[in-house]
């Protein structure tokens, strides 16, 4: 089984790269930056036809809130096709649309373990909901307590948080990523690799 993953950023990438291969052992996941949220909205039709053809088993696609805090409200920036083809009932859905809200920051801001295991110096805490976070600014301070005035390097970052990153922290946390992992967590993927297992 092969899921293809849409992400933002070759941050995003550095991070799913990780953390999707070492939960889901059973499943291979093609994940591909499309260099910004504008090009990842304007070029997922392309992505569902690449995905499709490839033969993959789903297709996700992984994209920022912005600003703006429901989900339904960045689908309408989506192509048409897209749009139905997320809308589709679960069941029969290939193609899933999550939503960061409102970044992929607030996500990793949702498990403080991992956060201050990389960022050792920070005293950080998170809220019930890292939703309500501006989160971009909030890692670069955090980044600033541990490495001074050196720059954010939000690939490195993405990289160190990756193998230290818990999925179920983070889900308590944050309900736009306990969305996304719940979905790709769900019977419909894992009961197929368990019983091609018992194959």
């Amino acid at each position: 089984m092969i899921i293809g993953v849409g992400v933002e950023g070759p941050a995003d990438r550095a991070f799913w790269d990780k953390v999707l291969h070492k939960h889901f052992r059973t499943m291979k996941f093609d994940v591909r930056s499309m260099n910004g949220r504008e090009k990842l909205i304007r070029q997922s039709p392309q992505l569902l036809d690449t995905f499709r053809d490839a033969h993959y088993t789903a297709g996700f696609i992984l994209v920022d809130g912005d600003d703006l805090l429901c989900p339904s409200m960045v689908l309408q920036e989506f192509d048409k096709q897209i749009q139905v083809e997320s809308r589709r009932p679960l069941d029969q859905r290939f193609l899933f649309i999550c939503v960061a809200i409102r970044e992929l920051e607030a996500w990793l801001l949702a498990d403080q373990d991992a956060v201050c295991s990389v960022l050792s110096s920070a005293n950080y805490k998170a809220p019930d909901d890292t939703s309500t976070l501006n989160a971009d600014k909030i890692l670069k301070e955090l980044w600033r307590k541990q490495y001074g005035n050196s720059a954010f390097n939000k690939i490195d970052f993405a990289r160190s948080i990756a193998p230290k990153f818990s999925p179920a922290s983070a889900s308590l946390h944050s309900p736009s990523f306990q969305y996304f992992w719940g979905q790709l967590g769900s019977d419909r993927f894992i009961g197929k690799t368990k019983r091609k297992k018992k194959l």
